[in-house]
Formats: structure tokens, sequence, C-alpha cells
């Protein structure tokens, strides 16, 4: 994983871990009482929507690249889907604020230039 940034933070890379493995609970420990998330099916808030995402999205996301922002940081990731043959790989910019040393925000574009517009400081 190429790094553009001095560091990804830790709790970023535990909520990976987390997706990627189907842990709902984890994913959601790894982020504040009222996460934000921006999906598919619209905006979710808080740990409880954030687990039944996990849970239901099948995805898996391969950070590439991070970039430091106010409030947060920019990672690049390869998403797959591996349970559904109609999505294919797609490259993801999220934008992901932090509080208190938990993840406040996951806010997914299609370009880095969206991503890093992105007002994630909490």
């Amino acid at each position: 994983m190429a790094l553009v940034t001095s560091t990804l933070d830790s709790v970023i890379v535990v909520w990976h871990v987390a997706v990627n493995a189907g842990d709902a609970e984890a994913a959601a420990a790894a982020c504040t009482e009222d996460v934000e998330m921006t999906s598919s099916q619209g905006p979710l808030r808080g740990r409880d929507e954030m687990s039944d995402w996990v849970r239901s999205s099948g995805i898996k996301l391969m950070p590439k690249e991070a970039y430091d922002v106010p409030g947060g940081i920019v990672v690049a990731q390869e998403a797959t889907w591996p349970a559904r043959s109609d999505m294919q790989p797609t490259r993801l910019y999220t934008a992901f604020g932090l509080r208190d040393g938990s993840i406040s925000g996951v806010y997914p574009y299609g370009s880095l230039e969206e991503a890093r517009a992105h007002p994630v400081a909490a």
C-alpha cells in the first residue's frame, strides 16, 4: 500500500480490516456513536447503521493511497464485491472524518478532488 501521507491513522486500518472481514461490530466500534456515512442507500448515522451496512454490503476495500485533509484523511481504495458478479471493481476515494481517536465520518466519492473537498473536520 503506497501512502502519500505521513501515516494512515490506525483506527482507519482497524476499520478496513473489520469491514473486509465482515466484522460489523468491530467496524462500528472503530467509530464514534454518531458516525455519519454516505452509502448507495443514502445517508446513514450511528454505529447501528454502520453495523447494518457492513453486514449487508459485502464490500471489500483495499487501501491504495492516503492523503491528509483538515480533520481527517482521504483514502484511495479498490472496492470489490466478491459475492456479486454484477459489480465490477471500482476505485473509490473515501474521506474519513476523525474525532477523539475514532472515525466520525465515512464519505466515499468517485474522484480524489471530490473527496478532498468534503468538509470532514469535526
